[in-house]
């Protein structure tokens, strides 16, 4: 577990910085370790000199309850460090405060040196006084932000970096990705947008331009859409009604083909009944006499067939014509 035993005193977050200085004062926390009884103090500062940060040095000055000083450590110096831009540093070092009954501190930067050799004085022994505060872009934005984040992906930029509203003053600009830049920078520090981007196109005024291109070419979109709908609409509604038509034919034929095949099977069951009645009628009435007359022929045939031959007076006698 982490340091179970720390009692906070004081907590600040806020980014503070004065007008010149070479780092920003980041956060700083007063606490007492409730098992040694030891109170102690550590400041987290941000280097934002474009060269590596080497050493620095300040004092703490410590108050009282009613905010009196009560006491000044002076001149703690961190050396060795080659800090980078845009780095932080000291926070993990413990700064031991003398007199516990200390309620507030506050860190006042004497010099600092990087890596050229250069030292900045402080010879003013000026105080952090100036919060470097950045609303949300989006909060600021507000329904323009699809059009930020439009124009950051034309310009081949990461907008999810970029999340603060940009700030521009006379002697330096905060860049929406957090980046302090000194005023003579053109590009940032740390995301290396440049100041003119930004300028431009995190303006309202260019968003709701953009806004109402896209609104304009959104709506010639739309009317497209319903135009090539209502035509497709049409289309259908002409296939439609030529598939009705065709069906309506089919339906035509199918009852046409019905009748016939009716008309067909009246026909084919008269002529069956006319052939059933033509066979009825040989039946009955056409082979029974033909039967009878071939039968009386052949009783006939048979009657004359047993009576001896007559002999006629012209056969007998040729001369005798009586």
């Amino acid at each position: 577990m982490a340091e179970d035993n720390i009692k906070m005193i004081e907590i600040k977050n806020d980014n503070m910085w004065f007008k010149g200085s070479p780092v920003i004062l980041c956060s700083m926390r007063l606490a007492l370790d409730t098992k040694t009884g030891d109170m102690f103090t550590s400041a987290k500062f941000l280097n934002i000199q474009p060269d590596n940060l080497q050493s620095i040095t300040f004092d703490v000055i410590c108050y009282d309850e009613d905010r009196k000083p009560i006491n000044v450590i002076q001149n703690v110096t961190y050396s060795g460090l080659d800090i980078s831009r845009n780095t932080d540093f000291g926070f993990h070092r413990k700064i031991k405060i003398p007199d516990i009954s200390t309620r507030n501190v506050e860190y006042v930067i004497k010099s600092v040196s990087n890596s050229k050799g250069q030292t900045w004085d402080n010879e003013g022994c000026k105080h952090f006084d100036r919060k470097l505060e950045q609303k949300s872009i989006y909060t600021v934005q507000g329904d323009y932000n699809k059009q930020f984040l439009d124009l950051c992906t034309r310009s081949g930029i990461d907008g999810m970096n970029l999340v603060l509203q940009p700030e521009f003053e006379d002697d330096h600009w905060l860049c929406a990705c957090g980046a302090f830049n000194w005023n003579d920078e053109v590009k940032c520090s740390q995301c290396r947008i440049s100041r003119s981007w930004l300028t431009k196109n995190t303006r309202i005024e260019t968003l709701q331009k953009r806004k109402e291109v896209q609104d304009a070419d959104a709506q010639q979109v739309k009317e497209l859409v319903q135009a090539r709908a209502a035509q497709a609409s049409d289309k259908s509604a002409e296939r439609a009604e030529f598939e009705e038509r065709n069906a309506r034919i089919l339906a035509e034929q199918k009852h046409f083909k019905a009748l016939k095949l009716r008309k067909n099977i009246f026909i084919a069951i008269g002529i069956l009944i006319i052939i059933a009645g033509l066979i009825y009628a040989l039946l009955t009435f056409v082979f029974p006499k033909f039967l009878e007359a071939e039968e009386y022929e052949k009783g006939t045939d048979l009657v004359n067939a047993s009576q001896p031959a007559r002999t006629t007076v012209s056969e007998a006698d040729p001369n005798n014509r009586y």
